[in-house]
């Protein structure tokens, strides 16, 4: 097979799955390790596909950005079950902060359900009204400039008041995740509040539907690290999760891999 015939078959793999591994390609063509190299750069070389640790991910599209109440409305049974994995997360009595967006209130609401104290801080409206209504709850709301749109605050005003506060555990909602890009977001005033939040905090959770994993958005919030913990639903490519997993980047796909 010459080399133009393996490297369309490649895009083709790529298409189909959305990622491959070299030992994959070493056994589909039968060559060695270095003619499949060659062959990743190459492809690589022309945008085609980006290069990771162990083979090779389709380049990611570009999330486009959509208005709230359009998100509200999408995937509500998905982010449901994404939100009840994260809730898994959370111990009876923590405290935590909790970002703003669509998500965020599938999220918040997964927590009234299940837990009876909790200590939220939390820069969403939405998240606030809901978790306000918990007797138990103590919710700290950190105000500043209002951004209608978004249901959420923003600016010097709130940012200050993130930084006097630490929480064990927080819980962003990105829109986008890639091993090549990194997590991203859409709007920059909410992108400066996700980055303090990541300064006050013991653990970064990432919740995010299968959807947006190996995408990019137009702002980059931070490269993806050890450090955090990713969480989506059972749609991740399993192809995606060994390479995140080669990685050593924690993915959490199911309740039964919960790890507090």
């Amino acid at each position: 097979m010459f080399a133009k015939e393996r490297q369309d078959k490649i895009i083709q793999m790529l298409s189909m799955k959305g990622s491959v591994a070299t030992t994959e390609l070493i056994e589909e063509f039968r060559v060695s390790i270095e003619t499949v190299r060659r062959d990743l750069l190459e492809l690589e070389r022309q945008g085609l596909l980006q290069r990771v640790h162990g083979g090779a991910v389709a380049v990611g599209e570009m999330k486009a950005y959509e208005s709230l109440p359009q998100r509200l409305e999408e995937n509500r049974e998905a982010k449901d079950r994404l939100c009840e994995t994260g809730a898994g997360l959370v111990a009876e009595g923590e405290i935590l902060y909790v970002d703003c967006g669509s998500t965020a209130v599938h999220f918040a609401k997964a927590l009234a359900c299940r837990f009876e104290r909790l200590t939220v801080v939390t820069h969403s409206m939405e998240v606030f009204e809901i978790l306000t209504q918990k007797e138990g709850f103590q919710v700290v709301l950190c105000a500043g400039h209002y951004k209608k749109a978004e249901r959420a605050f923003y600016g010097q005003l709130a940012l200050n008041m993130l930084r006097s506060v630490h929480v064990q555990k927080a819980f962003l909602f990105p829109a986008a995740v890639s091993l090549q890009s990194g997590v991203g977001d859409f709007d920059e005033e909410l992108l400066q509040m996700q980055h303090q939040i990541m300064n006050c905090t013991d653990k970064v959770y990432f919740l995010a539907d299968s959807e947006k994993f190996e995408k990019r958005a137009f702002l980059k919030l931070c490269d993806m690290s050890a450090k955090h913990i990713y969480v989506t639903d059972s749609g991740l490519s399993s192809n995606f999760k060994q390479l995140y997993e080669e990685k050593q980047f924690h993915v959490i796909t199911s309740p039964e891999e919960n790890f507090r």
